[in-house]
């Protein structure tokens, strides 16, 4: 109870300074961001939308922090000449600064380890420059990402005390432990008009293999079946390098190749040159969005109306773990102005979950369009014949304070816990706010 009341004195502490000192006033003509916010064809020289761009890489986390927000309350800013120091500095020497902190509560109506209650920080500087042709479309940029994540008050951060949980899928699947390092550090590129792209360097895979608009837990759903694909072992944080490609109209193809040894703040570039182990991917679908100069770099390297199919590859590890192979799909769309529906699953041979199916909305209110309420659905089926199916619902309500500070209070439901079966279910509340800067 200590650890819980010290974190809603912090959160409280937070949300006092941030409606003295941070926003944007409310100017006349600015835009609204909606569930994936997509910029008018007017602000962007590119035919084709950047499908290497996802909030959780440095690039678009700065470009969606970017974005003008509105909910329900405004707050006047006094971060005026801070935002005007990164303006100059964007124009005169093409460097994009930019970050973000944020706190995450979880409390769990059983554990296999004791600790009811978990918090967690997570804190993020982003640095973006252009190395050549500098503001144009085909620039050659360099995006780094410095963090540091850690537990607050508790034994355990968030991922490690959800697992304790005995879900088989991660209740806050980016909300781990680690000491301030740089965890992203790459080069990237648009070609062609925008037709062919690529990145090259440490990267966040989760960015690119499978993704879709909710998955960035920083922002939408916490558990792992509703973010990341719990059928495939993605690489997390290490070198990499991935390719996009448009052969016409709206088709388009994504592949990649990574060390599957990662490290938070590592390198890795030994293991991906000297080590005969690699993960890959090949992925191809269909955009709406394919020449209408509305690049997505807003929520994650698929659009608002979008199909795709991943095949993967993984080899057989140093520590034993054996080849895994494996095919995931996603489909998402508008069911109207204000509503995303999604529809994902996948298939595993070697991986630890094999079979596993989720489906949800997002809505945002039309009074409040960077508000966002998420609803989800998901079944995972674990390799282990042992093992139960698992079932997982959650619901969420991210209300944007200001358009520097958010509030997302979260429920998840897990019936038939796979690593608990002694528990019929697990009810995971929790409570996050997110600063930008």
């Amino acid at each position: 109870m200590a650890n819980t009341t010290s974190l809603v004195h912090v959160l409280i502490a937070v949300f006092a300074a941030t409606g003295a000192t941070t926003g944007i006033s409310n100017k006349a003509g600015a835009q609204d961001a909606p569930i994936s916010p997509l910029a008018s064809s007017e602000e962007y020289e590119e035919a084709y939308p950047d499908l290497l761009d996802g909030t959780l890489s440095a690039g678009g986390d700065l470009a969606d922090d970017a974005i003008p927000k509105r909910g329900f309350f405004r707050f006047e800013t006094n971060l005026g000449p801070w935002f005007q120091f990164k303006k100059n500095l964007q124009e005169e020497y093409g460097l994009t600064i930019g970050g973000s902190y944020g706190i995450l509560w979880q409390n769990y109506s059983s554990t296999l380890g004791g600790e009811e209650n978990s918090a967690g920080h997570k804190f993020t500087l982003n640095i973006s420059a252009d190395i050549l042709n500098r503001g144009a479309p085909d620039a050659l940029t360099f995006d780094m990402a410095i963090e540091d994540r850690r537990q607050l008050g508790s034994d355990l951060s968030p991922l490690w005390a959800g697992f304790q949980t005995g879900s088989a899928t991660a209740t806050a699947a980016t909300w781990g432990d680690f000491d301030l390092g740089i965890t992203q550090a790459y080069i990237r590129q648009n070609l062609m008009g925008g037709r062919f792209q690529y990145t090259i360097g440490k990267i966040f895979a989760p960015n690119y293999v499978n993704a879709y608009p909710f998955f960035d837990d920083n922002r939408q759903f916490l558990n792992q079946s509703f973010s990341t694909s719990p059928t495939i072992p993605i690489p997390l944080r290490g070198f990499g390098m991935v390719a996009a490609v448009y052969p016409r109209n709206n088709f388009y193809i994504t592949a990649g190749m990574y060390t599957p040894y990662s490290d938070d703040t590592g390198w890795t570039i030994n293991d991906f040159f000297e080590k005969g182990d690699h993960f890959y991917h090949l992925e191809f679908g269909f955009t709406s969005l394919a020449q209408t100069g509305t690049p997505i770099q807003a929520r994650g390297p698929m659009d608002a109306n979008n199909f795709h199919i991943t095949t993967w590859y993984r080899d057989e590890l140093d520590d034993g773990s054996p080849r895994a192979k494996g095919v995931a799909f996603n489909a998402n769309g508008m069911l109207n102005e204000n509503m995303m529906g999604f529809l994902r699953g996948g298939w595993s041979d070697g991986w630890l979950i094999e079979r596993n199916v989720a489906a949800g909305i997002g809505y945002r209110p039309p009074g409040a369009p960077s508000d966002l309420f998420g609803f989800a659905l998901g079944w995972a089926k674990p390799a282990s014949e042992l093992l139960d199916s698992q079932y997982t619902a959650e619901m969420f309500y991210r209300f944007q304070v200001t358009p520097q500070f958010a509030v997302t209070p979260d429920i998840q439901l897990i019936v038939d816990p796979a690593l608990n079966p002694t528990e019929d279910y697990v009810v995971a509340i929790g409570l996050w706010a997110r600063l930008t800067f």
